[in-house]
Formats: structure tokens, C-alpha cells, sequence
């Protein structure tokens, strides 16, 4: 007989019942091929001996077995594991000291063996991070006022049901508001998609357009994830510089002249990682080349939201007439990275065609999220926001540029951003960012090590330094320790 007094153990704090605890682990053992079919199964006051507990709980999970077809009572002989059930091997035990190749259980194609996955930040880490708010400025409770008020009122939970893959009509109502408002570009409530974040809204973008084998053209230094996307479609990345006025849009009309591009993406509102911003020559230039090449252009309006010296460039999609641009938005990087909100606007048919394929990946969003912040846009509580957390942003900016300047002005080279989150600093080539990641640490100081920036043709010696999510004091505090760990 087995031994089923350390095979079948019960805990009796857990919220399972005794008889269902017994019952899966006899299941457990025939599907692990320690019971063959046919086995018997010990008596049950010889069970209950064995493992402590009353014989009709032993009975209780024997009926159990039973009744889902794992096991059969046969009158005066005892419970048997069922005979009918297919014999399963034991999994084979490794011998130690030898070496045992990994085999996968089923085959399969790993697109994402080298791709970049994401870590969240460590706790009780003072961050610096790659460009992020400060979600302690969000009016978060009053988003989850809105959100359990509307779960609770009685219309509210239609909002419970399947509703629209293009999202919430009233988030979206709101946003085309909001885009008139501030950015100046006029688009139909239809022509929005609602999505989970900028990186959906690329991501659907891509598949839509990408045929494997298709080039997209990218700045020289870009969005790794974008990259990813990309690539993973079957794209060939042709790589565009990018100077102190965006993507060099000369050098694309060159490339253009002998090769085919299906889409250029393209930041050109403090691209990242550079945060610098396009001129309008630029920009005004590559709307020409798209309508004259028929290329189209993704444009990935990130963090419009925040620019403090003067007023914003609009938008591409704002001056296109030729409908070349594929807008995409983010309201949660400007509010809380977490709660994933985001949106796409472009040519009526690609829109629909977004909102199918969105359908098959996430059949919609949270409806009661987008329907609780579509109320923060309509009574202005976002707007309220955005003002208070520039002046308070700028402020941070300008602190974390004056340290800098002033104790690591033989270090980190950088210009003070226009607008965004974060600075791109560029390190003394004699600093290992690995490295100096990996001493701030052990000084509980966690910043990149500047890995996620590098690609196949780009490897500077640099990382982005978000002054938004620390207050002053933060600020300072960190920027001492990673002085420290400089020299």
C-alpha cells in the first residue's frame, strides 16, 4: 500500500471542506500515474486511521471521486481507481549530477526570447524613473468616487454589461473635446477608439498596416517597445536620425527615393527617449511626403499634455488634410500609469477595422473606468489637474536641472526639455550605467542603467531622468545618493 499518511494531508484553517481536500488529492495522484487505473483504494476507516480524520469525511470524498468519474464502488470488494481511465506515466524522476535538457511540453514559436519585459519598481526604493506622475497629485478618489457611484446607480449597470469595442461614447465624447480644446483637431465621436493605453493603440495600428516584409521607418534612437511591435509584425525598421529638431526629414525623403515605406512612426512631441520636439518645417515636410509616397504616419502623442516655456505644437493630425495620420493618445501617462486609458483617431473604415481587432484581443475596456473619467473631463476636474500638476512639474524640472548643473555638470550632459516628464542625460562615457545601476541599489536608489534605450544602431551613453513622480525633498535626497555612487 502506498503511503497515503504522507501522500493525503489535510489542513483543517482551510476554506475547502475535509472531503473535497481528500478527493483532489486522490485526484492529484491518479493524474500524477501514483494510481493506475484499477487501483484500490484503501478502506475508509483504514484511511481514516492513517490521516486523522472521521471515516464518513473518507466516505464523503470516496462518493466524491465517484460521482466525477474518477473512481468505481464495486459491492463488497471496495473503491477502485476507474478501470476505463487512460494509463498515465510517472513523470520521469531526474538523476542527479547529470545533465537534463529542458524539452517543451508542446511546440511553439518564441517571437519574444529577447524582447524587453518590463519590472515594476522596487519597494522602498527612492525611483528615479524614466519619466512618470506623480500619482499622489491625481484625483484618483474622486475617480473611484465617480466609479462606485456609477456601479451602484440603477442605469449604471448597464455600464456592467458588454458594451462598445470602440469604448465608452461618452469617454469618447469627451476626449473629442478635449482634443478640439486643446490640440485643435476636429474628429467625429466615431472615428475614436478607447483603448488600453498608447502601446494598444500602436499595437493595432501595426497590425493593420504591416505585411511581413513592409519597412516602417523609425528615429534612430525610438520607443523599444514600438520596435518590438514592429518586428514582431514582420516589419524591417529603417532607422531615421534624430537631432535637436526631431527626425531628419531630409534624410526620409532620400531613403524615399529608392525604397518603399508603409508607415513612419513617429514622436514628434518630446520624442523619446530625447525629448526633443520637431520643428514645424518638419513636421509640415513629412505630411508632403506622406501624401505624395502614401505612407502612413503614426503619430504617438504620448505626454502632450505637459509643456511648460510655451504653448504646444499641434499635433500632425491636427494640420493633416490628406488623412495620413493615425493619432494616438494616452490619458493614463499623464495621470496614473496604471489605470490604462488611451485612444486612437484616424480614417473612419481604419477605425472600425481597430475597433473589430480589438474585439479579438480584449472584447472591450473597464466601462466603468472610462465612463468615470469621461465625468473628471466633463466637470473640468481633469483640466484642473493637468494646470495644477504643470505648475508643480515645472517646478520639479527646474530643481532637478539646477542640481544638474551645478554638482554634475563633469558627469551628465543635458538640455533643459521643453516639456514631458523626464531629461535625457547623457553620462561620461567613462560611467558604466550598468554598473552605477547596480552600486545606487545597494544604497536603496533604483535608476536605469540605460539598457532600454539602446538598439541595433544606437548605444549611447544615456537614460532618462523623470523629475515628475519625486517631490523637492525626493528629488534632492536622490540626487545625493546617486552622487555618492558617481564618486
Amino acid at each position: 500500500m502506498l503511503p497515503y499518511k504522507s501522500l493525503i494531508q489535510v489542513d483543517r484553517n482551510a476554506s475547502v471542506s475535509l472531503h473535497i481536500q481528500v478527493c483532489n488529492m486522490f485526484i492529484s495522484l491518479i493524474t500524477s500515474g501514483t494510481l493506475q487505473p484499477a487501483d484500490i483504494l484503501p478502506g475508509s476507516r483504514v484511511l481514516a486511521q492513517l490521516i486523522g480524520i472521521n471515516r464518513n469525511t473518507v466516505k464523503l470524498a470516496y462518493e466524491e471521486l465517484v460521482s466525477q468519474g474518477w473512481a468505481e464502488s464495486v459491492e463488497r470488494k471496495g473503491v477502485f481507481v476507474l478501470s476505463k481511465l487512460p494509463v498515465l506515466s510517472r513523470p520521469a524522476v531526474p538523476e542527479p549530477g547529470k545533465n537534463n535538457p529542458h524539452h517543451e511540453a508542446f511546440t511553439w514559436t518564441n517571437k519574444f526570447e529577447n524582447a524587453w519585459i518590463t519590472k515594476g519598481p522596487e519597494k522602498e526604493m527612492l525611483t528615479i524613473d524614466g519619466g512618470f506622475p506623480d500619482v499622489r497629485l491625481t484625483p484618483v478618489d474622486l475617480l473611484m468616487r465617480e466609479y462606485r457611484s456609477l456601479s451602484r446607480r440603477l442605469y449604471g449597470k448597464n455600464y456592467l454589461k458588454y458594451g462598445s469595442s470602440k469604448g465608452s461614447e461618452n469617454l469618447r465624447t469627451a476626449i473629442c473635446s478635449y482634443l478640439s480644446h486643446t490640440r485643435g483637431l476636429s474628429v467625429p465621436v466615431e472615428n475614436i477608439v478607447i483603448t488600453k493605453g498608447s502601446q494598444m493603440g500602436i499595437y493595432l495600428a501595426t497590425q493593420l498596416l504591416i505585411n511581413p516584409g513592409d519597412s516602417v521607418a523609425v528615429g534612430l534612437s525610438n520607443y523599444v517597445l514600438a520596435d518590438d511591435t514592429f518586428r514582431y509584425a514582420g516589419a524591417n525598421l529603417v532607422r531615421i536620425p534624430v537631432d535637436t529638431y526631431g527626425m531628419d526629414i531630409d534624410h526620409l525623403e532620400t531613403i524615399l527615393q529608392y525604397r518603399s515605406i508603409k508607415a513612419v512612426y513617429i514622436i514628434p512631441h518630446h520624442h523619446y527617449p530625447t525629448t526633443v520636439t520637431m520643428s514645424t518645417e518638419r513636421r509640415l515636410k513629412l505630411l508632403k511626403l506622406a501624401t505624395e509616397y502614401r505612407f502612413a504616419i503614426i503619430e504617438d502623442d504620448y505626454d502632450f499634455d505637459f509643456h511648460y516655456n510655451n504653448k504646444p505644437y499641434l499635433p500632425l493630425a491636427s494640420i493633416d488634410h490628406n488623412q495620413n495620420v493615425i493619432y494616438i493618445g494616452s490619458v493614463t501617462k499623464t495621470f496614473a500609469p496604471a489605470l490604462r486609458i488611451g485612444f486612437m483617431t484616424g480614417p473612419s473604415a481604419f477605425v472600425n477595422a481597430a475597433a473589430a481587432l480589438r474585439e479579438l484581443i480584449d472584447k472591450q475596456g473597464d466601462t466603468v473606468l472610462e465612463e468615470a473619467f469621461a465625468v473628471l473631463f466633463n466637470n473640468g476636474e481633469m483640466e484642473r489637474y493637468f494646470r495644477k500638476s504643470l505648475k508643480i512639474y515645472r517646478q520639479r524640472r527646474n530643481l532637478l536641472c539646477q542640481i544638474l548643473q551645478s554638482d554634475f555638470s563633469n558627469d551628465i550632459t543635458f538640455n533643459v526639455p521643453e516639456g514631458g516628464l523626464a531629461v535625457w542625460a547623457n553620462f561620461n562615457e567613462q560611467i558604466d550605467l550598468v554598473k552605477l545601476a547596480e552600486d545606487a541599489a545597494k544604497k536603496r536608489l533604483q535608476i536605469d542603467d540605460g539598457s532600454f534605450y539602446k538598439n541595433e544602431s544606437y548605444a549611447v551613453n544615456g537614460i532618462r531622468m523623470g523629475f515628475a513622480s519625486l517631490d523637492e525633498n525626493e528629488t534632492i535626497k536622490a540626487l545625493e545618493l546617486l552622487k555618492k555612487v558617481l564618486h
